[in-house]
């Protein structure tokens, strides 16, 4: 039997919203973000309903390494605040008043190494083994007392002393037995933390082979550690991440997603009693855009996913039983709009200002002011309020059981993407989504009302969960409803929430 973690509950509930800190807000001009701007928006974020952030920076930095500016990603030092996003108390303060409201705060971690000019690399130079990414890497083979000790120490005190909820490790957890460690001491001062691996258990392993950094542990190590990983199942997500015109309503978009595929993503994320049947972790994110997005060599104009898209909102994300993960903005279809240093490639800086890179777009708060964009933050947020408000049904779903989870057959005359159900006793929620840009669908969708738990009931009530409208069917038409989605990217389009309980 998998010795998994037992993750927090709270994690069944948790939207993780990804900050670059230093470009979510703009106080003296682009790239000029602090702990305290951030914080003068956490109003916005309870509004919105979010209830973790991810953030990428924190740590002193260097500013021009990757992309031509400073990215939490060339890290100099991970123990030492960057001054220019802050001090310590500044720090400290925004994490308590993100507590105040709900959101939990995770950090990134740059695990693999730091920048070669890093104080550390002068001080403890037989720390460090080999290079990557322009940087130099930490030689965590050594099982150095002091380098263990050291990394335990660090960050076990930001989760005690400032408060963070827990660490998203960038391109895979390499010590275990250290990160064991952190949590131990963090339980020890009441402090709940969970850990979130960049890279599935494949993935890690296959950028450990073609590195000389640490090896990466067995899987079973990694599922006594691993909450979640921020790129797993690659599979659902996988066609948001094709080409813009690819994404905006094509059948071929529509025809990636059938049942067969469904099928096999929701077998991949139930409890096994083998290590070798299990390829993921307790839970499993359902990530939109990423900081990633737009890499050297991309191509078009605007990295984020969404772009307007309620359907990749809600259908792949919200809904399907994953930690919902997306990159601040993405909520109101905010324009990308690069700093002005951003490079087009990672190494060098040349063209700046023509860089395509996520991490580095400047949100565009102004934007909330056209209709549109406001209309997309206002439907973001009643699907947010939907999960908030049917959380038994509708939370995220972990490998320790049933997840009440299934594919729904269809008839429509445009393919679409598997309809869904989930449910608990006494009620159920059908999910239907249409990526089409150019029409509404209305697909006969066929109930299984003896396997959702709902069958030997004359009537039943329908609730449409984004107008909360109520309407009585029978038993007879509920076997067979018909379902009508609006076209995707207008305000209540895209996809379609039904509720049904039995009266």
């Amino acid at each position: 039997m998998v010795d998994y973690v037992r993750s927090p509950g709270w994690i069944r509930d948790l939207i993780v919203y990804e900050i670059a800190t230093k470009s979510f807000t703009s106080p003296q001009g682009p790239g000029s973000g602090t702990f305290d701007s951030l914080r003068e928006k956490l109003p916005y974020l309870h509004e919105l309903g979010i209830t973790g952030i991810w953030l990428t920076g924190h740590s002193l930095a260097d500013p021009k390494h990757f992309y031509n500016i400073w990215t939490q990603y060339a890290c100099i030092e991970p123990d030492v605040i960057d001054p220019a996003l802050g001090s310590e108390q500044d720090f400290k303060d925004m994490i308590a008043a993100a507590h105040e409201v709900g959101i939990r705060v995770f950090l990134d971690v740059i695990e693999h190494g730091v920048m070669e000019n890093s104080p550390l690399v002068q001080r403890k130079p037989h720390w460090f083994r080999g290079k990557s990414w322009g940087m130099v890497d930490y030689d965590f083979d050594l099982h150095d007392p002091e380098l263990d000790q050291w990394w335990v120490d660090m960050w076990t005190r930001y989760a005690v002393e400032f408060g963070v909820d827990g660490y998203r490790i960038d391109l895979g957890m390499r010590r275990v037995d250290l990160w064991l460690k952190v949590r131990e001491n963090a339980a020890r001062a009441g402090r709940e933390i969970i850990f979130i691996n960049e890279l599935n258990y494949q993935g890690a392993l296959e950028f450990s082979e073609q590195s000389e950094l640490t090896r990466i542990p067995p899987r079973e190590e990694f599922l006594k550690a691993i909450d979640f990983v921020q790129r797993d199942p690659p599979t659902l997500l996988s066609p948001h991440r094709k080409r813009p015109d690819e994404i905006n309503g094509q059948h071929g978009y529509a025809n990636t997603w059938g049942k067969a595929e469904w099928d096999a993503w929701l077998h991949s994320i139930t409890h096994r009693s083998t290590v070798s049947e299990v390829p993921s972790f307790a839970y499993s994110s359902g990530q939109i855009s990423s900081h990633d997005n737009g890499w050297e060599g991309f191509e078009f104009d605007n990295p984020y996913v969404a772009q307007g898209s309620r359907f990749i909102f809600g259908y792949g994300s919200l809904f399907s039983g994953l930690v919902p993960i997306w990159v601040s903005g993405e909520e109101f279809d905010s324009p990308f709009v690069a700093l002005p240093e951003l490079s087009p490639y990672l190494f060098g800086g040349a063209e700046p200002g023509k860089g395509k890179w996520l991490y580095g777009g400047v949100v565009q708060w102004n934007a909330l002011e056209k209709p549109a964009h406001r209309a997309m933050f206002d439907d973001v947020k009643r699907l947010l309020a939907v999960r908030r408000c049917e959380a038994d049904v509708l939370g995220a779903v972990s490998s320790y059981g049933d997840p009440h989870l299934i594919s729904l057959d269809y008839q429509s005359d445009v393919p679409l993407p598997q309809p869904y159900a989930r449910w608990v006793t006494g009620k159920a929620v059908i999910v239907v989504g249409n990526p089409e840009i150019s029409r509404d669908v209305t697909p006969m969708v066929t109930l299984p009302l003896q396997l959702l738990g709902l069958a030997g009931h004359a009537r039943y009530r329908l609730t449409n969960l984004w107008t909360d409208a109520q309407w009585e069917v029978s038993a007879e038409d509920l076997h067979q409803l018909s379902v009508e989605v609006k076209r995707d990217k207008t305000p209540g389009g895209g996809l379609s929430l039904l509720k049904i309980e039995p009266l």
